[in-house]
């Protein structure tokens, strides 16, 4: 008997579900109503009626736009030119030429007075008022003000805000995080970092907005041994992976040996070493050989021959040899 039972609550559960009939807009001549199934729960007396969310209806009577429920009820009185779902209880209403929001009490919640809506994200719109961006949430509250030239999604966390033609970065709760001083930015390849561009002038950003280098360079390479090479008027310089700069004061680089994290460079005619780790050795070699596995290299210094190691610590040949150190090949 509890199985009969059982299969009997399931037929008729299943028997509801397929009685239930969809609320749909019909037309008699040139009005529209709302019908379900063959009963009709609003009559034909509007111009225009569009579903906008389920269960709420945008409708039309006399030139003007308002919102009902399913059953005819007016939340939304015909005032409006225009009238869509914003999402979230919310309505865009349209008045002249500008848009504002409702809620469905038909409470303002965003001054009629901007001219598109953009969704960027799941969260956030972009908004467009007397021609300045700015950007609101989802329940209407505005997050960044009506007051930029654009603004566009940057990354995870920044908006790219553009004012007076230049460029700088906010964060998704309206603070500011690099005023907009700049030309733009650019993420460089296999790095953690951004180029920012001033000019014909470029300098470094990290993704938290932090502007380390200021653009007053000519260019800036990756260097795979040091972390990233620059140039500025001519002369050579590092930005390392330790993040420490080493100023743009050499004219070459004579070599790299990045199984040691160093360079050897060149300034005035003479050498010096730079490691990944922001240690500079003073150019003040004549002449310079390859660094041991050790590393250990011999040099010229005024004329004479000694030995460094790679923090540039000058050593005589009885010292390097006591140390069982190999001398360089």
């Amino acid at each position: 008997m509890k199985t009969i039972a059982f299969l009997l609550t399931i037929l008729l559960s299943i028997g509801s579900v397929t009685y239930a009939q969809k609320v749909e807009i019909y037309q008699n001549k040139d009005k529209f109503g709302i019908k379900q199934g063959d009963k009709t729960l609003v009559k034909a007396q509007y111009e225009a009626l569009e579903s906008v969310e389920e269960g709420f209806f945008a409708f039309r009577k006399k030139g003007k736009c308002g919102v009902i429920t399913k059953s005819g009820t007016t939340i939304i009185p015909e005032a409006y030119d225009d009238i869509k779902s914003f999402g979230n209880g919310l309505f865009l209403v349209k008045d002249g030429k500008t848009w504002g929001l409702v809620d469905r009490t038909n409470k303002l919640v965003l001054p009629i007075a901007y001219t598109s809506f953009k969704f960027v994200n799941d969260h956030l719109c972009e908004v467009k008022s007397q021609g300045k961006f700015g950007l609101i949430n989802k329940y209407g509250d505005v997050v960044i003000p009506a007051q930029y030239e654009g603004v566009a999604p940057f990354n995870d966390s920044f908006f790219l805000i553009e004012k007076g033609g230049k460029s700088g970065l906010i964060d998704d709760a309206g603070k500011i995080v690099v005023e907009a001083l700049y030309d733009g930015f650019d993420k460089v390849v296999n790095k953690d970092l951004y180029n920012v561009r001033l000019g014909s002038k470029i300098g470094l950003m990290t993704p938290e907005g932090q502007v380390v280098l200021a653009p007053v360079y000519d260019a800036i390479e990756d260097d795979s041994c040091i972390g990233m090479k620059l140039t500025e008027n001519g002369k050579i310089g590092f930005y390392t992976k330790t993040r420490h700069l080493i100023a743009p004061t050499y004219s070459k680089v004579l070599f790299y040996q990045p199984e040691l994290g160093l360079a050897v460079v060149e300034e005035g005619g003479k050498y010096g070493i730079v490691t990944d780790r922001g240690t500079v050795t003073p150019s003040a070699y004549e002449n310079i050989s390859r660094f041991s596995p050790r590393g250990i290299a011999f040099v010229e210094k005024s004329g004479k021959l000694m030995a460094i190691n790679v923090e540039g610590r000058e050593m005589v040949l009885q010292e390097i040899m006591g140390a069982g150190n190999q001398p360089p090949q």
